[in-house]
């Protein structure tokens, strides 16, 4: 830590003494102020009310430097576009620092202020069907507007989009050539699958039978009625039936909240474009973070400002009083002072209470404010392809998810971004053929635009440095995928994998392995299949826990394990609750306690290697 020379910061009051009436500010602390366009073209900071509030004048020249707290969207050192600027008086937030030659150097940064606008269905409906046609290349078709109170534009109200069905082969498939498909879930582009509605699955198996494609065009249509939206996929050519609709009622309000979770995942810069965004009165601003937010039937637009810092240095008489500037005092007789002198068990006992806070490795996904904006972005895109691990992730959701990982190849084809290990595969490639200037396939894709934009942004170094880092996070994968080919040689066999999840900002791995044993029956003495699932998961401040469950026929026995007394605690008291589901999914619990213990570090096999030597 500098030290602050105490005496150098009362020279900042006349005579070289503190004053009775300066104003005393500490360092590096946040105060809240006004800034003030003047009508000369300078500005005037102030700090505190009452009849004497400290002021600070800026000249003209350096209030250019402050458009962009005064004005939204302004560029720095550029004057003012028109005159209704001036009086504009914006609160701030500024702190104080002393620089080298006695000056004050001023970082200050605006409060941005969250705005909301209320959206009738109507406008919400146009606005999520036009930034789906920009996203995905669908095309928009002609169909008679549902809206009772508002005529619109027929074209903006339905698309025809390119769907992939999510099949599987029949029982069949060892007898014959050709296996039929049968129709299961639906995958739009950029969104998770949906279960297609029972009554819709014969009449897709008799129309994918003849080709055996997976390729289907439907009718992505948008309706707003009685103040409430609603979003349905239909077959084309039969929109006026309810006998083609695919999704039921649960499945369509699922693809409504993924359009909605999709346009809130936008930077502003794509969402500018859309005609209905110029129509709409946003108050001034660059960079706004847009989302849409639905509070019962009611929809609104919820803009947030980007926060603005700028740096400024000026010369303490420009303040309408004295300045005192405090910081921590030196030693008496600028002597210093020897440490204390630790004991072992004081250091024992710190550490123990910092272990359990620092992460096992660095995070290589870990985004820090000195990183380039397109390297910030693209991490935080793969960030966001993971399971969040703070919510319940559906079955639909986790199956490709799982899938992806199983699967991961850094230079897989067709690799989708809506899971995390296709994102990742898509990020390794564009920065290989940045890299290598060549054109990669993954670039070739609409989906792919915009993390092809970002890398494209990059200068060779960036890109060579975030390529380790995305090939650090990709080993962990591939390590999981080796221990795996491992123990395909044994009687048991096991799948092993390592799924990452976000926590907060950091992304951690949580280790599953899944064995498949033969067991005794205890009636007849039989054998049977015994399925035992071992989960690994790092629960931060917690700790470790490891969860065994057993299978047998409809059996269950659930086991937790952890070293921390809160963990226990926390487990013992949502086991109940546990039990309850198990139970309501036709599983018989025959055991489920958790016990203190000392947690393996790894799942993994101790040693796995790509060669196998024997002699």
């Amino acid at each position: 830590m500098n030290q602050i020379n105490l005496d150098k910061l009362l020279r900042l009051s006349a005579g070289g003494k503190a004053d009775s009436g300066a104003v005393k500010l500490v360092l590096a602390q946040v105060y809240q102020a006004q800034l003030q366009q003047l009508p000369d073209g300078g500005a005037r900071l102030q700090l505190g009310a009452g009849q004497m509030p400290l002021q600070l004048t800026l000249s003209a020249a350096e209030a250019a430097r402050l458009q962009g707290l005064l004005q939204p969207g302004a560029v720095p050192g550029q004057p003012r576009q028109h005159a209704s600027a001036t009086g504009l008086q914006v609160p701030v937030q500024v702190q104080f620092a002393l620089s080298a030659d006695n000056q004050i150097q001023l970082n200050l940064q605006n409060s941005p202020v969250t705005q909301t606008l209320a959206l009738p269905t109507a406008q919400v409906r146009q606005l999520l069907l036009q930034f789906f046609l920009g996203a995905s290349g669908a095309t928009p078709v002609q169909t008679p507007s549902t809206d009772n109170n508002q005529a619109e534009t027929p074209q903006q109200s339905a698309a025809l989009v390119s769907a992939r069905l999510l099949v599987a082969a029949s029982s069949s498939a060892a007898t014959s050539a050709v296996a039929p498909v049968k129709a299961g879930s639906i995958q739009l582009p950029m969104m998770a699958p949906l279960t297609i509605a029972k009554a819709a699955q014969q009449q897709l198996s008799s129309l994918l039978q003849p080709s055996h494609s997976n390729q289907l065009t439907v009718l992505l249509q948008l309706s707003s009625s009685n103040g409430e939206l609603s979003a349905r996929l239909l077959l084309p050519g039969n929109a006026s039936g309810a006998q083609q609709t695919l999704l039921d009622k649960p499945q369509q309000q699922q693809l409504l909240q993924q359009l909605v979770q999709l346009f809130n995942q936008q930077r502003p810069s794509t969402l500018s474009p859309l005609p209905l965004l110029s129509t709409l009165k946003l108050p001034p601003g660059a960079a706004q973070q847009l989302q849409l937010q639905q509070q019962g039937t009611n929809w609104q637009l919820v803009l947030q400002p980007a926060s603005v810092k700028t740096g400024l240095t000026v010369d303490a008489s420009q303040f309408n009083r004295p300045l005192q500037l405090v910081g921590p005092a030196p030693a008496a007789n600028n002597k210093e002072v020897a440490p204390a002198q630790l004991t072992s068990s004081t250091i024992t006992q710190a550490w123990r209470h910092l272990l359990p806070v620092l992460p096992l490795s660095a995070d290589p996904l870990a985004s820090v404010p000195e990183l380039p904006e397109p390297v910030q972005q693209l991490l935080q895109t793969v960030r966001h392809s993971q399971l969040d691990g703070a919510k319940v992730v559906p079955a639909q959701q986790l199956l490709p998810q799982l899938l992806s990982l199983l699967q991961f190849q850094p230079l897989q084809s067709q690799a989708s971004l809506q899971t995390s290990g296709g994102t990742l595969a898509v990020a390794i490639q564009l920065l290989l053929g940045h890299l290598l200037q060549k054109p990669v396939p993954a670039a070739q894709t609409a989906a792919n635009q915009r993390l092809s934009q970002l890398v494209s942004a990059l200068e060779p170094q960036q890109a060579s440095n975030l390529l380790r880092q995305l090939a650090s996070h990709s080993s962990t994968l591939q390590q999981s995928q080796l221990a795996t080919l491992d123990s395909s040689t044994q009687a048991q066999q096991q799948l092993i994998l390592q799924l990452p999840l976000q926590q907060g900002n950091h992304s951690v791995f949580s280790q599953l392995q899944i064995e498949q044993r033969e067991a005794d029956c205890k009636q007849d003495g039989s054998k049977q299949t015994l399925w035992q699932l071992t989960m690994r998961f790092d629960m931060q401040q917690l700790g470790a826990m490891l969860v065994i469950a057993r299978l047998q026929q409809q059996q269950l026995q659930l086991q937790f394990y952890t070293e921390q007394p809160q963990a226990l605690a926390l487990t013992e008291q949502f086991l109940p609750i546990l039990k309850d589901r198990c139970t309501m999914q036709g599983l018989e619990v025959k055991q489920a306690e958790c016990v203190l213990g000392k947690i393996p570090e790894s799942l993994l096999p101790r040693a796995n290697s790509l060669l196998t030597i024997k002699v």
